[in-house]
C-alpha cells in the first residue's frame, strides 16, 4: 500500500541521493562484495569480539541519531513564531500547537531512544538472550519436550511478552498523554489492552509461521540454504499481502464500502481515467483510535481496493455521515459545526486530488520497484548469514556455550546486530527512494489537473496532524520519507508552470 504520510520532512538532498539508489543488480553487486570481503579477511577478526564491535556500531548509531534529533529540535525551539512562508499556510494558533506537539514528541522520543540504547547494552553485555534461550529449553524439558524448533517458538513467545511488559509504559504515556494531550487519541484503556493483547497474539502467531519453517530449510537446505529460505520469506510475503485486508485488518477495524454518493463517483471517475483496476472503495473508522488523517491502496493485479480513513473527510464529502440508521441516504451535511466552524479533513475535489497523487504511486511503478529491491536485499542478506553462520566465535562472543549454534539465535544475532551497519546504509537509500517517489507522484497529480487542490489538501492534512511545518536539512535528510510541506509545495507549483 502506499500512504499518506503526514509527518513531512525536508528533502533538500532528496534527488541527488535518490538519483545514485542502486538498482537491483547493483545491489546484489554490494551484497557479493561484502561476502567476498568477509571470506578474504576472515582470519584477521579471529582476535575481535563480535559482541563489542556490533555494540561500537550500535553505540555510534545511537550517537549519530541524537545528533541527528537535536538539530530538529533546535529548529522547533529556536522557531517561536512563523517565518513568512508559514504565515501563508497556517494561522498562529495552529502554529503554536504544531510547535509544542513537535516539542513534546522530540523530547520524549529523546528520553525513549536513550532508554533503548542503554537496554540494549543491557541485554548484550549481561548475556540476557542466551539466559532466555536456556530458560526456553529447560521450559519445553519440564513438559517432557527438547526440539530445537519447539524450544525456538517458545523462545519468541516468551521474548516477545516480555518486552511488550517493558514498553507497556512507553507506549501508554505515548498514547494517553501526548497524544491524548494534544487531542488525538480517541482509545479508551479498555479498548487500548484488548487492541494491544490482539496485536500480540497475532504478531507472535505470525512468527511462529514463518520462523518454523524457514529454520527448518535453513538446517535441511544445505550450501543452498539461502535460495530456499528467500523463497520461503517471499511466499509467505505475497500471502500476507493476499489475506491481510480481507481477514486480518477487520480484527482491528472497520472497513466500510462507500455507498453510491458524489465521492464514489468522483474516485471511481479518477480511477477510470487512468485504467486503474478499482474493484472496491472503503473508509475505515480511524477517527476510533486517533485523529490523524491516512489513505492507501491496496491489492494485486486487477483486484485493486483503496482505503480512505474518515479523519481524511470533512463533514461535506463523508458519505457515512449522509446515511440514516437504516443505511439510506440523507442530505450532506453543510460542513459547518455549531459554532459556525469549519470542521477537520478535506473536501471532495481535495480528496480526489491526494487519491490522484497515491493513484500515481501505482502508474509509476513505486509499489513493485522497492518490492523486486526488497527481494534482492534479503537473497543477498540470506548468502551473507550463510558466511556468517559458519563462525562459532561469533555466538560465543554473545554469552552462548562454544559449540552451540541454534539456528534462530543465529538468525537474531546476525540480522540484529552484525547486519546492522547494511540495515542503516539500506534504511538510508531507502528514505531517499521513497521521497524521489512522492515528487514523482506529485508531478502525476499535476498532470492529471490537480496540483492547486493537491496543495491545499496537503496544507489541511499538516494543519489538521499538527504537523510542524520546518525541518532541519540535515535532519530530514536522513530521517523523513516524505518531502517537507513547504518543499513540496515549491515543487508542485514549479510543475504547474511546466505542465501549463
Amino acid at each position: 500500500s502506499s500512504g499518506i504520510n503526514a509527518e513531512y520532512g525536508d528533502t533538500s538532498l532528496c534527488q541527488n541521493f535518490a538519483a545514485v539508489t542502486p538498482p537491483p543488480a547493483v545491489t546484489m553487486g554490494i551484497l557479493c562484495c561484502v561476502s567476498d570481503y568477509l571470506k578474504t579477511l576472515g582470519s584477521s577478526f579471529d582476535n575481535v569480539n563480535y559482541m563489542y564491535w556490533s555494540l561500537a556500531f550500535v553505540s555510534a548509531e545511537f550517537l549519530f541519531d541524537t545528533y541527528l534529533i537535536w538539530r530538529q529540535r533546535r529548529v522547533v525551539k529556536e522557531t517561536e513564531t512563523r517565518t513568512e512562508d508559514v504565515k501563508k499556510l497556517m494561522d498562529e494558533e495552529t502554529y503554536l500547537k504544531a510547535r509544542s506537539y513537535s516539542l513534546e514528541k522530540i523530547n520524549f522520543g529523546i528520553i525513549h531512544d536513550c532508554y533503548s540504547y542503554f537496554e540494549t547494552l543491557g541485554v548484550s553485555l549481561l548475556f540476557i538472550t542466551p539466559f532466555l534461550w536456556d530458560f526456553a529449553g529447560k521450559s519445553i524439558e519440564y513438559l517432557g519436550y527438547s526440539h530445537e524448533l519447539i524450544q525456538s517458538n517458545v523462545f519468541l513467545w516468551q521474548s516477545s511478552l516480555i518486552m511488550a511488559v517493558i514498553h507497556l509504559p512507553w507506549s501508554l504515556y505515548r498514547t494517553f498523554v501526548i497524544e491524548e494531550r494534544h487531542g488525538f487519541n480517541k482509545m479508551t484503556f479498555g479498548f487500548y489492552f484488548k487492541d494491544t493483547v490482539k496485536k500480540i497474539v497475532l504478531s507472535n502467531v505470525i512468527s511462529s509461521l514463518i520462523m518454523t519453517p524457514l529454520i527448518y530449510l535453513i538446517q535441511w537446505g544445505g550450501d543452498y540454504f539461502f535460495i530456499y529460505a528467500w523463497g520461503l520469506v517471499f511466499a509467505f510475503t505475497m500471502a500476507v499481502f493476499f489475506i491481510y485486508m480481507d481477514f486480518i485488518a477487520p480484527m482491528f477495524d472497520t472497513y466500510t464500502p462507500v455507498p453510491d454518493s458524489p465521492l464514489k463517483t468522483a474516485i471511481e471517475e479518477l480511477a477510470s481515467s487512468i485504467n486503474f483496476p478499482l474493484t472496491k472503495l472503503y473508509i475505515v473508522d480511524g477517527s476510533k483510535r486517533s485523529n490523524h488523517s491516512n489513505a492507501f491502496f491496496y491489492g494485486f493485479f486487477k483486484n485493486k481496493r483503496i482505503v480512505l480513513f474518515d479523519t481524511l473527510l470533512d463533514d461535506t464529502c463523508n458519505p457515512l455521515l449522509g446515511l440514516d440508521e437504516n443505511g439510506n441516504k440523507k442530505q450532506f451535511p453543510s460542513g459547518e459545526d455549531d459554532e459556525g466552524k469549519k470542521k477537520k479533513g478535506c473536501n471532495q475535489e481535495e480528496v480526489v486530488a491526494v487519491l490522484g497523487h497515491e493513484l500515481g504511486h501505482w502508474y509509476l511503478g513505486h509499489v513493485y520497484k522497492p518490492l523486486m529491491l526488497n527481494q534482492v536485499i534479503i537473497l543477498g542478506m540470506f548468502y551473507l548469514f550463510g558466511v556468517l553462520v559458519k563462525n562459532e566465535q561469533m555466538l560465543a562472543d554473545f554469552g552462548f556455550p562454544h559449540g552451540s549454534q541454534p539456528t534462530l539465535m543465529s538468525l537474531t544475532i546476525i540480522f540484529q546486530y552484525m547486519f546492522g551497519p547494511l540495515n542503516k546504509l539500506f534504511s538510508i537509500l531507502s528514505t531517499q527512494l521513497t521521497r524521489r517517489f512522492e515528487f514523482q507522484a506529485d508531478s502525476f497529480a499535476v498532470g492529471l489537473g490537480k496540483g492547486p487542490l493537491l496543495q491545499s489538501s496537503l496544507i489541511k492534512m499538516v494543519a489538521d496532524n499538527l504537523s510542524f511545518p520546518l525541518a532541519d536539512k540535515v535532519y530530514s535528510s536522513f530521517t523523513y520519507s516524505h518531502p517537507p510541506l513547504l518543499e513540496r509545495l515549491a515543487f508542485i507549483r514549479d510543475e504547474i508552470k511546466k505542465q501549463a
